[in-house]
């Protein structure tokens, strides 16, 4: 196994300890104050992976069909997982969901409905690229997912109401990118989706 599968099954492993550190205040409260700077790391090593995997396959030609199939399953589950645990996950220390449910549910629902195109497409042979819209919709979806993570663990930048308004801006600007993207992935590859046999 090269060294590009081998980070996107690091990814997935990391998924689990991700979730863990947000769910381990509950049982270890004296953990609670630290839980989001290590779920951050977590997440960010993971996102670092992602980056790194796709950069050496193509750079070294290891372009597999295991790489194919379970690196966007990697990323969508790592997605997923810290869309909800930030939609529920709560503690002493951090006593409310940082996003809202409708939100992750959009996100999420985008991500089922564009494996869908892509299954249907690779059930015919064609192999559908990310598109520039998609990557810009992942690059702040996983600048979100940090920026929420820590927000509330710094003080002083609680106090200052601009910069949760910017915050919660960038989360609705993903979300546009999320919606306006996935619209333009199936514009884009509708011949694939053969939509007037439907």
């Amino acid at each position: 196994m090269n060294l590009a599968n081998k980070l996107t099954i690091l990814r997935i492993l990391l998924i689990p300890l991700f979730i863990l550190a947000l769910l381990l205040p509950n049982l270890w409260p004296t953990f609670s104050p630290f839980s989001h700077w290590v779920a951050a790391m977590i997440f960010l090593a993971a996102a670092i992976t992602d980056i790194l995997d796709g950069k050496y396959a193509r750079k070294y030609n290891l372009v597999t069909d295991f790489g194919k199939l379970m690196d966007p399953i990697a990323d969508k589950m790592l997605i997923v997982a810290a869309f909800v645990m930030l939609s529920c996950t709560t503690d002493a220390v951090h006593p409310k969901y940082l996003l809202h449910p409708v939100i992750t549910i959009v996100f999420i629902a985008r991500e089922f409905l564009i494996s869908g195109v892509r299954q249907i497409a690779a059930s015919k042979g064609i192999v559908i690229a990310a598109g520039k819209l998609g990557k810009w919709k992942t690059t702040f979806q996983d600048i979100i997912v940090i920026a929420l993570l820590l927000y509330d663990e710094f003080p002083f930048f609680y106090l200052n109401p601009y910069l949760r308004y910017l915050i919660e801006a960038l989360v609705y600007v993903t979300l546009a990118l999320s919606v306006v993207s996935a619209i333009e992935y199936i514009v884009k590859n509708k011949g694939a989706l053969n939509l007037h046999d439907c």
